[in-house]
This record gives C-alpha cells, structure tokens and sequence, in this order.
C-alpha cells in the first residue's frame, strides 16, 4: 500500500514498523488544601525547572551535534517556560480555586493552544505544536512519568500522528531509519530537526496510522514523498540497494569538495551556502561552496527581548567575511515579518502576515532600527567581499528608499571616519509577481537579481506554501514560476547583471540542472544540498541543460516539466540522485 505526503528529510530507510504514541497523560482535577498551596505552587516551578533544564540540554545537545541555527528551535520552547504571564495564570489558578497544578497548567495550556488553533494564520497554528510539547514534557514532570522516547532495539520506520521536535532530537539515529507523520510541513520543526540529523522523514501522509501495523514492513522515501506498507520483495531489495548506493555516493562526494561546479563541456556554475548563524560558516566551507549566497541576518532579532546592537552585528558580519575571504558573502537585510516576528518593535497580529508588514517594510517602517544594521554591514565590508540585498521588494520606491538609508549610513560613518567600503554591491530578492514584471526598472537602481523562489512560486500560485491542506499546489516547475523565473533572468541579464537562485528549488539536483539550462548565474542552497547539485552539474553538458530548459518551458503543465526533466535528467545523474524507482518490465 503506497502513501504520498511531503519530503520533508532526503534518504530512505526500509524496517519494520514501530507506530509511536504519545503516552496518555492522565490528569485529574483535584482540590489543594489550604495548608498545602504554596507547596503545590513549589511543585510547579519545580517541574519547570526541570523541563527546563531537559530542553537546554536537548538545545545543546543539537548545537554540538549539528549547529546553533538547528538549536535555535528549541528557544521557543525554553520561551514558553519562562513566559511570567504563563506562571501568574497557573500561580492564580491555584491559589484562587486551590486546583492542583497539572489541572491548573494543563487549562491554561489548552487555552493557549485553542487561541492559536483559531487564528487564520497558518504559522500561529503551527506554534500550536510547540504548545503541545511543552505542555507533556510539564506534566510528565508534574505526574512523575518522565520518559524519553522508546523504540525497539532493532532498526525501523517509525510512524506516529506527529512527532515533537525535542523528542526527534532523542531518537537512536541507529535505530530509526526514517519516520512518517500525519501531519506536518516541510518547515515544521520536527522535519527541520530530521533533515539535520540525517534521518529520512515524509510527513503530511493522512491516514496512515490506521493502516500502519507493529512489525510490518515500512520503506521510506525522503526524497520523493512516498511510503510504502508491506512493499513486495522486489521493492525491499531495491530500497536497500538504493540506500547503499547513497551511502557510497556519500562518501565519494568529499572528493569533489575542492572541484568547481563545472559542466562536461566547461560552463561554470558557482554554488552558494544559504546560512543563517556564523557558526555555520565551517559547514559551508567543507562542502565547498564558493561563498555565501544567503545570510540570514534575522536571527539577530529573534528569541531576545530587546535590540541587537549595531555593534554585535558588526563583529558576527566581520567574523563571516574574514573566514570565508576572498569568497563572497551575501547579506540579506532584516526580512521579518510573517513567521518571524520581533515583538519588542511592536510588531502587532495581521490576519494574513505574509500579505503584510515584512521583509523591506517592515524595515522601512523601523528606519532607526534599519539604519544601524546597514552600518554594521558596511563597516563589516571592508573584511572581506560582502555584497547586500533587500528581501520582499515589490516596487521601485521601497527599493529607492532602502537605498536613500543606506546613503545615509554611510553618510554618517564617513563623518565619523569609520572605514567601509562606499562601493559595496547591492542587490534585491525577486520573489513577488510584481517585481518579476517590474525586474527592468528595478534593475536601474541594483546591482544584481537573487530569486527566492520559495516565496516567488507561493505569491505566484496565490497559495501558503506553509499551509499543510495546500502542500500538494506548491509547485516551483509550475509553468507561470518557471516563466517568471526566464524573465527574470533575461531582464537582469540584459542590464548586465548576474542573477543567482537562493530558494529551496536551488537544491534540487534536477532543479538545478533546469536553472542552470535557463541561464542562471549562480544557486545558492542548504550546504547539505550542495554537494549533490555540484555532482550533477558535473554530470551534464551544458548545451544539453539548455536544450532540455527550452523545452520543459514549452510544457503546460507541471507534470510535464517533470518527463521533460525524466527523459533528459534521469540517464545522466548519478544513480543516487535519480529517485524513481525503474520499471521492472
């Protein structure tokens, strides 16, 4: 029995079933006496503490295992806990109505969780999820059932509605050759946290629990989406070859580390990192890449309770360019809003996020805020080779008013005789319809295109690509993205700049070797992506990407762009990145 869900982490993994339940946490409302309050109360900031202290473990566990930026998932849940209004709330509770404390904080948790559920937003009812997790690991605490996460000691496929992110970082990678959820989205933490810890994972496959069965065979397919229950015996064996055969293909991309991205008949293609913490930057260099073709320079104001100094961004900007010197480093400004909201600047709630404030509005409307983060990057610039782009532009002015801020930081640090580099190369995301139609005026006034194609292909298609029951109409082969992405590419190429891909689409193999055809100039993607997309560029011909580009740009459909990429891609890439299973007739 197949299923298909979303892709959310790449591999396969074939075992046996372990269908994983949440335990059944039974909490009972009961009367405190009055003599014992204040003992209860002790007893709830002690099961904070402690789930406090499992988390910052679990949170260091993560950086130490794959980086700061993965870690980062798990301040939200240490923010929870230490949310005071939270404590008041369970504190009240229980002194007023002398409930016992997992009654009192479960409530209040519920309640939460309700509110978020019913916003229209589809990010604030993910955080839901969050909630959830926090709340299990409380009362565990509360009820003296703390327990970790138990599978069998043989290998398998574990299946469960939904998986936390902070139990996902406790599974034996040894153990769990790939799980499938219910629920879920590429961008949900469980899947965020799977992806870096190498372990194969579909999510968004309804129904499965209710077929899943103990001990029956289960084949997980992280590259294309797909679960098999009971495969027959010719689909076992060729999951575990397929699997070998990336385990060995693995190994044999460290030795093209150091080997450009270059096609069979010498075209260059130059591969970026996309990286959002510095620390990330080693990563990036043992990969290979050639620079950095996305820094998200956000994380500074996120999880924190007041403003990054000028100065701290400085010395993390200056701390990028000098160890990746001479390779270039692209600073995307502040592109919050959205998902990514900074309460401290007063960020209010909007019906529908990404249709708001965000990304070069949302600093336009902080221009203080927005001020001091230029400066930083342009006293950053003279460490090494920094270039700078500005997300969600829409039009000419947002784009000219950015610019009028960044003449005056470097207006004010000239009179201050701090070094910077005047010359510093600016540029702009393309990821609005609009700014697709408008790439020729925007072009008089930047420096270089970089398409995000994951907000591109979401504004195109008019659906949130976050939004779990649309999944399925995130299409970036959709014949109106591909052909916004060829206009883009034209018109900045016809005002003599270069334009590079820093979207998901990027990391692609096949995807790459279609962008490639079109003419981009340089992808930026997850370094984990990166060596693969450089082996497949090293697989093909360049005047072979082209023609196959012209072609797939012919097609009506999405689902014809893909044969077009089948029939010219498939015999060409290295077995390990062609995931269709072949035809045994």
């Amino acid at each position: 029995m197949k299923f298909t869900g979303i892709a959310a982490s790449p591999g396969v993994g074939v075992g046996p079933i372990f269908r994983y339940e949440h335990e059944e946490l039974a909490v009972r409302d009961t009367t405190v006496p009055e003599g014992a309050v204040e003992r209860e109360i002790e007893r709830f900031h002690a099961a904070l503490a402690a789930s406090h202290a499992d988390l910052s473990s679990i949170r260091d566990r993560i950086a130490r295992e794959l980086s700061e930026a993965e870690a980062e998932i798990y301040e939200a849940h240490l923010m929870i806990l230490d949310d005071p209004e939270l404590k008041r709330a369970v504190e009240r509770r229980i002194r007023r109505e002398r409930r016992n404390a997992a009654w009192a904080f479960r409530t209040h948790m519920a309640g939460v969780a309700t509110r978020l559920n019913s916003v229209e937003a589809e990010h604030l009812r993910r955080k839901s999820a969050d909630i959830l997790d926090v709340e299990r690991r409380v009362l565990r605490h509360l009820l003296g059932e703390h327990r970790t996460p138990q599978t069998p000691d043989q290998a398998c496929v574990l299946v469960a509605h939904d998986i936390a992110p902070s139990d996902v970082a406790l599974l034996d990678r040894d153990r769990v050759v790939g799980f499938v959820t219910e629920v879920g989205s590429r961008s949900s933490h469980c899947a965020i946290v799977a992806r870096g810890r190498g372990i194969p994972a579909v999510v968004s496959c309804r129904g499965i629990l209710q077929q899943a069965r103990n001990g029956a065979i289960g084949a997980v397919d992280g590259f294309l989406g797909t679960v098999e229950l009971d495969p027959d015996e010719e689909t076992v064996t060729f999951f575990a070859a397929r699997r070998r055969r990336i385990e060995e293909e693995d190994r044999s991309l460290l030795t093209i580390q150091a080997e450009p991205a270059v096609t069979l008949d010498g075209h260059r293609m130059e591969l970026g990192a996309n990286i959002e913490l510095p620390g990330e930057v080693d990563r990036a260099l043992s990969v290979g890449a050639d620079g950095v073709g996305l820094f998200r320079t956000e994380f500074f104001y996120l999880n924190r309770l007041q403003l990054p100094s000028e100065e701290e961004q400085y010395q993390a900007y200056r701390d990028v360019l000098e160890r990746m010197n001479p390779r270039p480093v692209i600073l995307r400004t502040m592109d919050l809003g959205g998902d990514k909201v900074a309460s401290y600047l007063g960020a209010v709630h909007e019906n529908n996020p990404f249709l708001g404030r965000r990304g070069i509005r949302f600093a336009l409307e902080f221009p203080d805020v927005f001020r001091a983060q230029l400066r930083a990057i342009y006293r950053a610039s003279v460490h090494g080779k920094a270039r700078m782009m500005f997300p969600m532009v829409s039009n000419r002015d947002e784009l000219r008013r950015a610019i009028e801020l960044c003449g005056a930081a470097r207006a004010e640090l000239r009179r201050a005789g701090v070094p910077h580099d005047p010359d510093l190369e600016i540029g702009l995301m393309i990821e609005t319809p609009s700014a697709v139609w408008m790439a020729d005026v925007l072009a008089r006034d930047a420096s270089f295109f970089s398409i995000g194609t994951n907000d591109l292909t979401q504004y195109t298609l008019a659906m949130d690509r976050d939004n779990e029951r649309l999944a399925h109409l995130y299409e970036p082969l959709d014949p109106a993205v591909l052909r916004s992405i060829r206009h883009t590419i034209e018109t900045g190429h016809a005002a003599g700049h270069w334009v590079g891909v820093c979207g998901e689409m990027a990391g692609d193999p096949k995807n790459a070797i279609l962008l490639l055809g079109m003419g981009v100039d340089e992808l930026s993607m997850a370094c984990f992506d990166l060596p693969r997309v450089k082996s497949a560029i090293r697989s093909v011909r360049f005047d072979a990407a082209q023609a196959m580009a012209r072609e797939a740009l012919e097609q009506p459909t999405a689902d014809e762009v893909k044969r077009v990429l089948h029939r010219y891609v498939d015999t060409l890439l290295p077995s390990y990145l062609v995931a269709k299973k072949a035809n045994p007739a």
